[in-house]
């Protein structure tokens, strides 16, 4: 024996019931419906079940419920459906009803087949009573999915990328750029940049030889006076008693031994003598030696009956002027050169400094170890110094740059993203004031500007063979597009565009 067990939801009504009995032929349906605790009686009036049971009734089937609503088992009672408490005991008890039947009801009046009708019919084809029909039905049905899936699949699976190259131009700029400490901001249309200066302190010293030459005297004159007494009593003269000439600059002698002229007036002695100071203005003509230092003048006369001789000189290093000059030029240029690097040291990331804005702002010490004329072989130099120097930042030039290209662009043009190419010129002027004047040199590749949105709503459902052309007339690319459709066999484009893969590639070499 055939059973149909439907189970029903707490959101099912009479329409839906019906439904899922369908049109199946059975001998028994069997309804669960949900338990009590759900308000919403799916079968809340009399009526709705016995048109359930008329419907069982003609699929030949028997009518049963399993429910424990007390409401719904009195409809079914006066109905003569059965009721069962659980589905199990549908299978285990013969179909009775829960309650014992009520007396026959009396006759009642022919019913109105309009009131008998169901509330939502469903046609009824006389041909699908056929089961050749309702096979050739089916197979229709079949191949009516598989059209509809077919449909679908040609619908959302193809998918395109169409490849193409717009048209385009090579922009090339030269600019001269002025990088300002004083400027606060760009200046694009004047190619004027901000810069700053920086500074460091450095000492460091320097040595040099010199080049200046002094006389040194290394030798004293030497020769012989005679004394002669001015009294009748002996005189003694001492070593180290002092003569001299008296004409012009004195030059002074001492004699090397002890002289003792007798007790007689006239009476002579002679002594050795050398020049106190070395050099040659000791070596003096006879006679010129006539002068003795001391009281001893007025008890004897001195005279060199032989000119003096042996004082010399030589030739040694001395400090000149010009070296203290060049030391001084030598050692700033060291420190500039010091403090440069490290200023380079301390740039941040794209910021150049060109040596020719390097320079000494102030010396703040300056130590000579010999004076200028002074006997020296070297001559040290210490100094401390501040250097300084003016810093750009190189991306603001290419800034500069990249405005000069957009403004040569010509019209629905675009620089290609990742194209544009900035080299800067090493050679660079510096005035009093700090400003660094250098050229850069811009370029970049340009292309028409090609929407992808708009090359896919144009490509969209075309014949794949004839697309294409369809681009090359309605947007400015070089050469026909290349579109490949997936499948390949395939022969138009995809339905939906978001299936569409826009390749936008600029001039190869460009």
């Amino acid at each position: 024996m055939k059973e149909q067990i439907i189970f029903l939801d707490s959101h099912d009504d009479f329409h839906s019931a019906r439904d899922k009995i369908g049109w199946v032929q059975t001998d028994r349906v069997l309804l669960v419906l949900p338990q009590r605790r759900v308000k919403k009686r799916i079968f809340a009036r009399q009526l709705d079940l016995l048109l359930i049971q008329r419907h069982a009734a003609q699929l030949g089937a028997k009518l049963a419920l399993v429910t424990d609503d007390p409401h719904l088992c009195d409809h079914a009672d006066t109905l003569g459906i059965q009721i069962f408490d659980a589905v199990d005991d549908s299978h285990l008890q013969p179909w009775r009803s829960r309650r014992p039947a009520l007396p026959a009801r009396p006759p009642q009046p022919k019913p109105d087949p309009e009131l008998d009708a169901p509330l939502i019919t469903r046609p009824r084809f006389k041909f699908l009573q056929s089961a050749r029909l309702r096979l050739a039905a089916g197979a229709f049905v079949f191949f009516g999915v598989i059209v509809i899936i077919s449909l679908m699949l040609a619908l959302t699976l193809p998918t395109a990328t169409i490849h193409l190259t717009p048209n385009g131009q090579t922009l090339n700029a030269d600019i001269s750029i002025i990088a300002d400490p004083e400027a606060a901001e760009i200046d694009s249309a004047a190619g004027i940049i901000p810069a700053r200066s920086i500074s460091v302190i450095v000492s460091g010293s320097a040595e040099v030889a010199t080049t200046g030459i002094v006389d040194e005297a290394t030798q004293r004159a030497g020769g012989g006076v005679t004394f002669t007494n001015l009294t009748n009593q002996a005189v003694r003269i001492p070593a180290g008693t002092a003569v001299r000439t008296t004409g012009g600059a004195p030059i002074r002698f001492v004699t090397q031994q002890d002289v003792t002229l007798e007790a007689k007036k006239g009476s002579t002695g002679t002594a050795p003598i050398l020049a106190i100071e070395p050099g040659p203005p000791g070596n003096v003509a006879a006679g010129l030696i006539n002068s003795i230092e001391g009281p001893l003048a007025i008890q004897a006369a001195v005279t060199n009956e032989e000119p003096t001789a042996g004082g010399e000189v030589k030739q040694v290093a001395s400090v000149a002027e010009d070296d203290r000059q060049r030391v001084k030029e030598s050692l700033l240029a060291q420190l500039k050169q010091q403090g440069y690097a490290e200023l380079i040291a301390k740039l941040g990331e794209g910021e150049f400094a060109p040596i020719a804005s390097a320079s000494i702002v102030s010396i703040l010490d300056e130590t000579f170890d010999h004076f200028a004329g002074e006997k020296a072989e070297r001559l040290t130099l210490e100094m401390r110094v501040e250097v300084g120097a003016t810093a750009v930042n190189e991306s603001d030039a290419f800034a500069v740059g990249q405005a000069e290209l957009e403004s040569r662009l010509g019209r629905s043009l675009a620089i290609v993203p990742g194209a544009a190419a900035f080299a800067r010129d090493q050679n660079s002027t510096v005035d009093s004031e700090g400003r660094v004047t250098f050229d850069i040199t811009a370029r970049a590749d340009a292309v028409a500007s090609i929407n992808p949105d708009e090359v896919r709503a144009a490509a969209q459902w075309q014949l794949a063979e004839q697309t294409p052309d369809l681009l090359y007339a309605r947007f400015p690319v070089v050469s026909k597009p290349q579109v490949e459709v997936w499948p390949r066999w395939f022969p138009r484009t995809p339905w939906l565009a978001w299936q569409i893969d826009v390749s936008i590639q600029p001039i190869a070499g460009g």
